[in-house]
This record gives structure tokens, C-alpha cells and sequence, in this order.
């Protein structure tokens, strides 16, 4: 779960970061909750110990932190950065859920275009232009956990998150497939790797980089 709901928004985000300061503003929204849950760091996988419900808490802390952190990294640039709590939504990720919460859930969760509603809002309305490193519900301000806002805690788990995703090594042009299908042809950048210069090689039908 952490590597699903942090550890694949931190490498993204990476790897986008070249094309967004590439513009003349862009926005980074990270959807997550106001969740008190904190991160062990000595098992952040949840190997040693699994609660679904803990786990999840903590997974959504970890985006919190990781948010705050980019904030401050790109606080002279013309990105901005946000988490967005949109509330409970109606989806399947309770289906094996309780009985009595899955009622809740679906007595009070937002439809998905309801909550999409809040995430285009924030995305492209102007009177956030200048919103940065803030946690918003309703398109207001809220107040995040005491240990979110942990410097610590946030640059902790900036260094952990570059070393499991070798995200310093990849750099923001990086494409795992090889292909560098993340661009569209004409705008793979100049230096970059071509499909057609891949320096990869098969052995015994596997795919090994040089």
C-alpha cells in the first residue's frame, strides 16, 4: 500500500517536473485525507505488522508530508503545490469492507464527479493561482495534522523515497518501458533517450540496460 499510494505519486511526480517548469504556471494537486496516522519508518511497507485501516492512514500521512516537502522545494519556482482532501467518494475500495461501513460510506461519500468537481476547481480556478503548500477541503483551507507538518518527518521521508525509487539516478527524463513513451515523439527531448537508440540488450528473454 505505501508503495501504491506514495512511493508511485513521488516518482511521478519526478518524472513530470521537467515538463511542468517547462511552462509558465502548473499546479501539483496530491489527493489524500487529513489523516493522523504516522509512518514507521522501520517498516514502512507494513511487512512486520499489516492493518488495513492503519496502513491506509498512514499511506495518506505520507503524501501529506510529501507535499509539504515539494512545497518547500518549489517555493521559488512557478509551481505550485497542494493536497486536496475531497472527502469520502463512492468507489469499490470498500467492497470487502464491514458491513456498517460500507453503509456509512455510502450514506455520506460524494459521487465521483462530485469530488471531481473540487479537484477541476482547484486545477484551474484562478483565485488559486497563488495557493502553495496548503491542505484544502471545499476549496478552503484546512488544518493538517500536527505530525504532517514534522520537518523531520517530511525530509525523512523525501531521502527514503529518492533511495527506493532511484529517483536522484532516473532524473525527470527518465521512461522504465525504454521508450521514452512518456513523450510524444516529436517532443522527446533533445538528449534523451530514442527507442531506436535504447541501449538495452536480451539475454535468454530477459531485457538488461548496458
Amino acid at each position: 500500500m505505501f508503495v501504491a499510494n506514495h512511493l508511485s505519486t513521488f516518482l511521478l511526480t519526478h518524472l513530470l517536473l521537467e515538463r511542468l517548469q517547462a511552462n509558465s504556471s502548473a499546479r501539483i494537486i496530491n489527493l489524500t485525507s487529513p489523516a493522523t496516522g504516522q509512518l514507521n519508518f522501520d517498516d514502512l511497507q507494513s511487512e512486520d505488522h499489516f492493518n488495513s485501516i492503519n496502513t491506509f492512514n498512514a499511506t495518506k500521512t505520507a503524501r501529506l508530508l510529501f507535499t509539504y516537502e515539494l512545497a518547500r522545494r518549489l517555493a521559488n519556482s512557478h509551481i505550485t503545490v497542494n493536497a486536496l482532501h475531497t472527502g469520502l467518494v463512492k468507489s469499490e475500495i470498500l467492497k470487502e469492507a464491514a458491513a456498517p461501513m460500507r453503509f456509512i460510506n455510502w450514506l455520506f461519500a460524494l459521487s465521483p464527479s462530485q469530488a471531481a468537481e473540487d479537484v477541476f476547481k482547484v486545477a484551474t480556478e484562478p483565485e488559486f493561482n497563488e495557493m502553495h503548500g496548503k491542505l484544502l477541503h471545499q476549496g478552503k483551507e484546512i488544518q493538517a495534522p500536527d505530525y504532517a507538518l514534522d520537518r523531520g518527518a517530511q525530509q525523512r521521508l523525501w531521502e527514503i523515497s529518492e533511495k527506493l525509487t532511484d529517483a536522484s539516478w532516473r532524473g525527470p527524463n527518465y521512461d522504465p518501458t525504454g521508450s521514452m513513451a512518456m513523450f510524444n515523439y516529436k517532443d522527446i527531448p533533445e538528449g534523451a533517450i530514442r527507442p531506436e537508440e535504447d541501449p538495452t540488450i536480451t539475454e535468454n528473454g530477459v531485457v538488461k540496460r548496458e
